[in-house]
């Protein structure tokens, strides 16, 4: 196990042992032990990061890079379910803000072509700077949504940089990930292959049309197709990645 600051910050503060236990919720015995250089669980850490006032990863002495991946405390089955939860909220963020992102240039395509056409009561140069303003808008929930998806994450900054072994039920939670959602996970990719395949064809055939005064809003309406198109293939792939992850995650803890 990677040496703890946990009796430097202690002292520090001028701290006994009792007193941290007290404000932590962590018996003496626990800290005695932690403080002597052996495992402790990730529950425990946290409760001692929080009562310290510092990130789990700063209870730690800095260690080179070259000993990421080895573990410095056990990780139960209780936390790899906690983190297999997260992993799954997490993605479900991270799909939405891609598909946000791959969405976002609609309201500039449809205002363009609308106004173009004279189905919108306003000049190109207005629909451009009202969409580029939708645009935006949407790019920023997008973002959000990665906020989210990495304050979900932020409790578990041990298991991400895979420094915690896994106890045997973590371990066998971790395979029972895959062998519920690898079947899940390629349908979803098979279902989002098949969308991206036909997400052209409205696009192809509003070009093949005859040239007239909406041939304009009906690519308009083939780009609109493809991006919502790609946006849920996208989707459908990156929420059922979750799964993979943190069965990734879990297992290379154990090295």
């Amino acid at each position: 196990m990677s040496e703890t600051r946990i009796l430097e910050l202690r002292t520090q503060r001028g701290w006994t042992q009792e007193r941290l236990a007290e404000v932590s919720g962590v018996t003496v015995r626990t800290l005695q032990r932690l403080e002597a250089g052996n495992d402790v669980s990730l529950d425990t850490l946290s409760r001692l990061g929080k009562a310290s006032g510092v990130p789990v990863r700063d209870l730690f002495m800095e260690a080179p890079e070259s000993e990421y991946g080895k573990a410095v405390s056990a990780l139960s089955e209780t936390e790899a379910r906690s983190f297999s939860d997260a992993a799954r909220i997490a993605w479900r963020h991270i799909a939405l803000a891609v598909a946000l992102f791959v969405t976002s240039p609609i309201p500039v395509v449809l205002l363009i072509a609308g106004a173009d056409a004279g189905v919108i009561p306003t000049s190109v140069e207005v629909a451009i700077a009202i969409g580029l303003g939708a645009l935006f808008l949407v790019a920023a929930a997008g973002a959000v949504h990665l906020v989210r998806a990495s304050s979900t994450f932020s409790p578990f900054p041990l298991i991400r940089q895979k420094r915690l072994s896994s106890s045997f039920g973590a371990q066998q939670w971790a395979e029972s990930l895959e062998e519920t959602n690898g079947r899940q996970r390629g349908t979803s990719l098979a279902v989002a292959v098949g969308l991206w395949l036909i997400s052209p064809l409205p696009v192809i055939v509003a070009a093949l049309l005859e040239p007239s005064q909406w041939q304009g809003l009906w690519i308009a309406g083939g780009v609109t197709f493809f991006l919502l198109v790609v946006a849920a293939g996208t989707f459908a792939v990156l929420q059922a990645a979750w799964s993979r992850y943190a069965a990734e995650k879990l297992t290379a803890s154990a090295a």
